[in-house]
């Protein structure tokens, strides 16, 4: 079982999608189709990782209530997983997604954990890792009762085995990873947050940070590492909901980091711009077009810069 891919989510959810014909503010708008099932990143990371052939293992917070939705939706999808009790209620997320591929998203919170979450979060990581483990990413936002630095500090345990792990987090959570040895995942507005006072791209990775994975939507991702730079743009601009393409991207650089100590970072790349894609043609986080990617991982342009 050591290829398999461990994600870590603080704050899971309940995904809602809503597909409409169009969104009116301020008036009653009708919903010929909704979707929900058990999200949060890390749960749609292992998705992904799941339909790409992988092997993954959620490993979530959830409710101290019964029934436990989130729990009984994970069994559905058919994620394994195993699951601290530590949140009073699992929130929800909303998206509502229009004719025209508008995407609005509406997100709850969440309940803050309670005590002793950090504790036994980082205890059944361990435990995880022990067992054996070809990567981890942690990824999602951190809820009301845990410090934005937890991210970080089981970035820092996964180093301690020797396995590489991806942070895709943000605000003073993504901060605080930045010298935790992750593969840090940032969007542009939270690479912008990064970089703020004069630090650079270069800094992070001269920081202890083995690669930055800028992503840019329509405009591909750039990966940085102590080795070079590439820069990877999409075979085509695709339009949906772009929802969990950050998380489609996160499982397939996890599937690269676990297959290979000395990544290629540009066969890599084009594999994360184009999963990412293929997720924003699906209707709901979590899941991808498997046939798009594959036509569209060879035509991904990929330029190492010099």
């Amino acid at each position: 079982m050591t290829d398999r891919i461990i994600t870590v989510t603080l704050n899971p959810a309940i995904d809602v999608t809503y597909r409409v014909d169009a969104l009116r503010v301020g008036e009653t708008v009708r919903v010929p189709e909704v979707r929900s099932r058990s999200g949060g990143k890390g749960v749609n990371v292992a998705a992904v990782v799941n339909a790409l052939g992988g092997t993954s293992l959620a490993l979530a917070l959830t409710t101290t209530a019964a029934p436990d939705e989130f729990r009984s939706g994970l069994e559905e999808l058919r994620i394994t997983h195993r699951l601290v009790p530590a949140l009073a209620s699992v929130r929800r997320t909303v998206a509502v997604v229009a004719g025209d591929g508008t995407t609005t998203m509406l997100q709850e919170n969440g309940s803050p954990a309670c005590e002793g979450a950090e504790a036994a979060i980082t205890a059944a990581l361990r435990d995880e890792l022990e067992s054996g483990a070809g990567a981890v990413v942690v990824s999602g936002s951190v809820p009301r009762g845990l410090d934005p630095a937890v991210p970080a500090r089981l970035a820092r345990l996964c180093a301690r085995f020797r396995v590489p792990v991806i942070t895709d987090v943000s605000g003073p959570a993504l901060r605080a990873a930045a010298d935790s040895g992750a593969v840090l995942m940032p969007n542009q507005d939270e690479l912008a947050d990064l970089t703020g006072g004069g630090r650079t791209v270069s800094d992070l990775v001269s920081g202890g940070a083995p690669a930055v994975v800028a992503t840019a939507g329509a405009g591909g991702a750039t990966a940085m590492t102590a080795h070079g730079t590439w820069q990877a743009r999409p075979a085509e601009v695709v339009t949906g909901n772009p929802t969990g393409a950050g998380d489609a991207a996160a499982a397939a650089l996890a599937l690269h980091l676990a297959a290979t100590r000395a990544v290629d970072w540009s066969a890599a790349l084009a594999d994360v711009v184009a999963t990412s894609a293929s997720a924003v043609l699906r209707p709901v986080a979590g899941e991808i077009d498997l046939a798009a990617r594959a036509r569209w991982i060879p035509l991904t342009t990929v330029k190492e810069m010099r």
